[in-house]
């Protein structure tokens, strides 16, 4: 279950890395109703006031910061294994704590409308 979690977000996280690169470079802003990139006259679209801020508030550098935050959240919560005192082995997660873990969990539930979501992976803390 953890590698198709870390699958599953490793997926969705390229995917959002792939949209930044493809869009208009920012640093975007809002001014009214409209997204602007670097100059006033590249007008990105308009929106009313509230769509327009969250989109200047998304624009590509941020989302790529974000990406790479996630990317390195999950780097230290790579799997491995443990044997504990009745000999089994079990997966556990970097942090110590039961594989996929609560961040892992938490990180995919974003993306929890996504048709490949799986709801065992639901954060239960």
């Amino acid at each position: 279950m953890t590698g198709d979690l870390m699958v599953f977000l490793t997926a969705r996280l390229d995917e959002r890395e792939r949209w930044a690169r493809a869009a208009i470079p920012g640093p975007w802003h809002a001014d009214g109703g409209s997204v602007y990139t670097t100059h006033p006259t590249d007008e990105v679209t308009g929106y009313c006031g509230g769509n327009a801020d969250h989109i200047a508030a998304h624009d590509p550098a941020r989302v790529l910061r974000d990406v790479a935050a996630q990317r390195a959240i999950i780097g230290w919560h790579f799997v491995q294994y443990d044997v504990p005192t009745d000999g089994t082995w079990v997966q556990v997660c970097r942090c110590g704590y039961d594989a996929p873990c609560a961040t892992l969990r938490h990180l995919a539930a974003v993306y929890a409308d996504h048709p490949d979501y799986q709801g065992e992976w639901r954060p239960t803390e």
